[in-house]
């Protein structure tokens, strides 16, 4: 069986995959028997860029190019479909979350059923405005008080087997960790340094917040 099955999505990120791909490969000396999943949305030319390069480095994977933009959620879902591991690895390809950290998040599943990261950073006082009002809604909503807007995560292969989510948006992650909490699964948070993103665009709009907070209505109707 493959141990590790690393899940990336992408959305325009021909600036930074060269980059992220180089921390993969460093991985393969610490991360024995690991498959990396790419599923791009992209616009631009990040699925080829990351086709030669996993060639280059000789990474096991697979690319899932899709047509047009699905959402965030949609994407993990139709990686958790291709993940073969024992251990499942959520990381975005933007350079803000440390790669260097999966074998720890990795290490704690010997213990835990999912590792959920909270994120270590400096924020506009307008952002931790908007973190806290977002995190109390959560908790309102559904009770959770880990972070849930953290992409880098792992979990075994159990969670992805018996948890079933909808959100196909940035909300995914409200869903699946309620949901995971809900059928008794072990969670821990794990600090990492979340840094700033020095290439390619953000993909937060500034109608994000108000479309965050109808989902969360939403997941609400039909998960409580």
């Amino acid at each position: 069986m493959m141990k590790v099955s690393i899940i990336v999505p992408t959305f325009n990120e021909e600036e930074t995959i060269e980059e992220f791909l180089k921390k993969i490969k460093e991985l393969k000396e610490r991360v024995k028997g690991f498959e990396l999943i790419i599923v791009d949305d992209s616009l631009d030319n990040t699925a080829n860029i990351a086709k030669n390069l996993m060639k280059k480095y000789r990474i096991t994977g697979t690319i899932l190019k899709r047509i047009g933009k699905s959402g965030k959620g949609s994407a993990i879902r139709d990686g958790l479909k291709l993940a073969r591991g024992k251990y499942i690895v959520l990381i975005d390809a933007d350079l803000q979350y440390p790669v260097e950290k999966i074998p720890a998040l990795i290490k704690k599943l010997e213990v835990y059923d999912l590792v959920n990261t909270r994120r270590v950073r400096k924020d506009p006082f307008y952002r931790k405005l908007l973190g806290l009002a977002f995190r109390f809604l959560v908790f309102l909503f559904f009770g959770l008080t880990i972070e849930t807007q953290s992409t880098f995560r792992a979990f075994r292969k159990e969670v992805k087997e018996r948890i079933d989510f909808k959100s196909d948006s940035w909300a995914w992650d409200v869903e699946f960790l309620y949901k995971a909490k809900k059928a008794g699964f072990k969670c821990c948070s794990y600090p990492v340094v979340y840094g700033e993103r020095k290439k390619g665009r953000s993909k937060i709009e500034p109608i994000t917040p108000i479309k965050m907070f109808l989902e969360l209505i939403k997941i609400k109707k039909y998960c409580i």
